[in-house]
């Protein structure tokens, strides 16, 4: 896992120090790069939130394929499946934004318990949190390392003592966790309370509000509707034993996706639902039975797969 990370550890550590050569703050930073991040997935949380829609379209299609197999689970996976594939939905599509993410927390969290050790010797925040040591060996050596380099006796034990330096941020030290917290006050554990509120209420309203727009939420295992709930307290538990520059991404990308959904919700899900209502308004002047609206055209109009099929036709 180490090994596979390194070049996404080594990336987020030399974006951190680029960055913070504009903005001298290792907090902004960490929120800037976390915002890089976000927009490097956005694609493909676009992509999600057109499948969705294509998925809504195609609920009525598979309550009739799930009555028609309902006593053959093979042929009734096989037929969904089939169906899917040939109106080009992923059916797991929800899942990419979110595993694409994955990786670059973890490296995230990597980075910010040891800056030091993924920015180079030469560049301000190096500088910022080991000087005077000039070196990555120094700065993270004990008494004796210091006293080679130079330094008297006494000095040499107060800089093992005090480096690598924990940047600190509106009260958080970010390299470490709320059980750290207690040695540096009151104002800090203030601080990771704070914290962990935010991040609680970041992550409920990004998962509660991906549910509401999911149009399979309904039909989800009993437990799935829990999760609004369960990922949220997970998140909030964060502070406690991550440190907090991690927890600081955490925030940030709830934050992102939350305002992300919002900004999909209004500008595709919204205008496709007015259109849909707009066809189903003049199916119901041409084609009615029985005092029953035939919308099976209004929800079929969305098949980005076949959308996608014909334009590249043309």
């Amino acid at each position: 896992m180490a090994s596979i990370l390194s070049p996404i550890e080594n990336l987020i550590g030399w974006l951190l120090a680029e960055i913070y050569n504009y903005v001298p703050s290792v907090g902004f930073s960490i929120i800037l790069v976390t915002m890089l991040v976000m927009l490097l997935v956005f694609p493909l949380t676009h992509k999600q939130t057109k499948s969705m829609l294509a998925m809504q379209a195609l609920q009525p299609k598979v309550k009739e394929i799930q009555e028609k197999y309902k006593d053959d689970r093979q042929k009734l996976s096989e037929e969904t499946m089939k169906m899917y594939r040939e109106a080009g939905v992923n059916p797991l599509g929800g899942c990419l934004p979110l595993l694409v993410q994955m990786p670059f927390f973890f490296s995230m969290f990597a980075v910010v318990r040891n800056i030091q050790k993924y920015v180079g010797e030469d560049t301000k925040l190096f500088e910022a949190i080991c000087a005077p040591a000039k070196t990555l060996e120094v700065c993270t050596g004990n008494a004796g390392k210091f006293y080679e380099a130079g330094f008297s006796a006494n000095k040499a034990e107060e800089l093992a003592e005090k480096l690598p330096a924990s940047k600190e941020f509106f009260g958080l030290h970010l390299s470490d966790s709320l059980i750290h917290a207690v040695d540096y006050g009151f104002k800090s554990i203030f601080a990771y309370v704070i914290l962990t509120a935010l991040v609680a209420v970041a992550s409920y309203i990004a998962i509660s509000r991906s549910q509401s727009l999911n149009p399979n939420s309904a039909n989800q295992p009993g437990f799935m509707k829990y999760f609004k709930y369960f990922i949220p307290v997970m998140a909030a538990t964060s502070p406690i034993y991550l440190p907090a520059g991690a927890s600081l991404y955490l925030l940030t990308s709830s934050t992102w996706r939350a305002a992300q959904q919002e900004y999909l919700y209004r500008k595709i899900i919204i205008p496709h639902h007015e259109k849909s209502n707009s066809n189903s308004d003049k199916d119901t002047k041409h084609d009615t039975k029985d005092g029953e609206v035939l919308e099976e055209q209004a929800r079929e109009n969305y098949q980005p797969g076949k959308a996608r099929a014909k334009r590249k036709k043309k």
